[in-house]
């Protein structure tokens, strides 16, 4: 989400003070936050961000790319023990990471997608804001073949780990529920990029392909992480990402965990 200089056309005058504060920011703080999870199958990730290769996103965003292999190797992972990639969606900050060399970057594993995003790539980009995605989505589905699983949504992908509708930002975008020993994590992939849109949830981004739905899929999740108290990993707010929402008289807000 780029930084707001203006009110969205349309917007109230109380929006346009809720947006004073982004305004007066040097810019937007930006995380790209992969998580891995033990399960009994073996090690996954859920998403890769944009790899080691650089494409020239900005000089803000470059030291923030191409880090995984390093916190892998900090973590005492290995590439080539990893047994799943899970792609909340096939955007290139999500799946590039697991490509980015022109050769499957976890060599063993088997990689898990939304039907309808894995659909929706393979077939013709009409929609601008995708297009620069395309490439890295097509090369991630060509490169993984039949290793590249299809899921539905409230599937359970591997044993504690289920899928859970969040389309919008792209067709088969998916949120990712982690249980174990009573306890819950949900991985929203881009269901939100900044606490601007925790507490504005009617607010969209470019990136949204369907921007009703998007906001849809932001008011409930949000509703329910607030009502349920569920601990959520949120992949572009500033490391690690964690943090839980809280309700307030007339929207949310974003607390997150240091």
């Amino acid at each position: 989400m780029t930084k707001p200089t203006a009110a969205p056309s349309g917007r109230s005058v109380r929006d346009r003070r809720e947006l004073r504060p982004a305004t007066e920011r040097s810019g937007l703080t930006c995380g790209y936050n992969c998580l891995f999870v033990s399960t009994v199958d073996g090690m996954a990730v859920v998403d890769t961000g944009l790899g080691a290769s650089f494409l020239g996103y900005g000089e803000y965003i470059e030291p923030l790319v191409g880090q995984l292999a390093d916190g892998m190797a900090g973590a005492g992972l290995s590439r080539s023990e990893l047994a799943a990639v899970i792609f909340t969606h096939l955007h290139q900050d999500h799946s590039r990471g697991a490509i980015w060399s022109g050769e499957p970057t976890f060599p063993v594993a088997d990689a898990y997608a939304h039907v309808a995003e894995v659909a929706y790539w393979s077939g013709p980009i009409e929609q601008e804001s995708a297009l620069p995605h395309s490439a890295a989505a097509r090369e991630t589905i060509r490169l993984y073949g039949e290793r590249l699983r299809s899921f539905e949504h409230h599937d359970e992908i591997l044993p504690g780990v289920r899928a859970l509708p969040a389309t919008g930002h792209t067709p088969g975008h998916s949120a990712i529920l982690l249980e174990s020993a009573g306890e819950r994590l949900l991985c929203v992939g881009d269901t939100f990029y900044d606490p601007l849109q925790v507490t504005n949830p009617g607010w969209a981004t470019p990136w949204d392909l369907d921007h009703p739905a998007s906001v849809a899929t932001r008011r409930r999740i949000l509703a329910w992480a607030a009502d349920e108290q569920v601990l959520l990993h949120a992949y572009h707010l500033p490391f690690p990402g964690l943090g839980r929402v809280r309700r307030t008289a007339t929207s949310y807000t974003w607390e997150p965990i240091r």
